[in-house]
């Protein structure tokens, strides 16, 4: 391929320099959230910031509470299964191979709405959220099983200092 355009010099370090990075299938550490299992595979440490990426699977009629995020936009992507996400006022169904982007400042949720687990993959730009995972999720090897409400009141502050703010669940329950 030939291009009539000017080109970097071949000593520029855009033709050498080796910055990106793999993250293999297995990699990542893994933390759960009430009956969501989550390996947090990219963080912002390893991007300057810019994006952070987990795994999710979602046990059936699990999900996570209304919220938003301050600073951070986030998406989804279907991997398996059915979800229902909360997107402001308005609900949303979403199928294996369906792609949905929640804007900062937006109420969003999510419940996964298939008789089995399902897999959700999880972005965040800029990053920072995963370190909430990372910080106070609960290791493998234990049992799932939901945060009671005392538990999600003893992390309002907590969740606060990593840009999410909990909304009364009113009409997504």
């Amino acid at each position: 391929m030939t291009f009539e355009l000017p080109l970097p010099d071949r000593d520029d370090p855009v033709w050498t320099s080796a910055r990106g990075f793999l993250v293999r299938r297995d990699e990542g550490v893994v933390r759960l959230t009430g009956h969501e299992r989550f390996a947090v595979k990219v963080t912002g440490e390893q991007t300057d910031g810019a994006l952070a990426f987990m795994d999710g699977l979602i046990e059936p009629d699990h999900g996570n509470v209304p919220h938003i995020h301050t600073k951070e936009d986030e998406a989804f992507y279907v991997v398996s299964g059915e979800f229902e996400f909360l997107n402001g006022s308005e609900r949303i169904s979403a199928r294996t191979g369906d792609f949905i982007y929640v804007p900062k400042g937006t109420r969003h949720a999510f419940k996964n709405i298939s008789p089995e687990p399902s897999r959700l993959l999880v972005f965040y730009t800029p990053a920072g959220p995963e370190k909430f995972f990372l910080e106070y999720g609960d290791a493998e090897g234990r049992r799932p099983e939901p945060w009671p409400d005392e538990k999600l009141n003893e992390l309002v502050d907590i969740l606060g200092a990593h840009n999410m703010v909990l909304l009364p669940a009113g009409d997504w329950d």
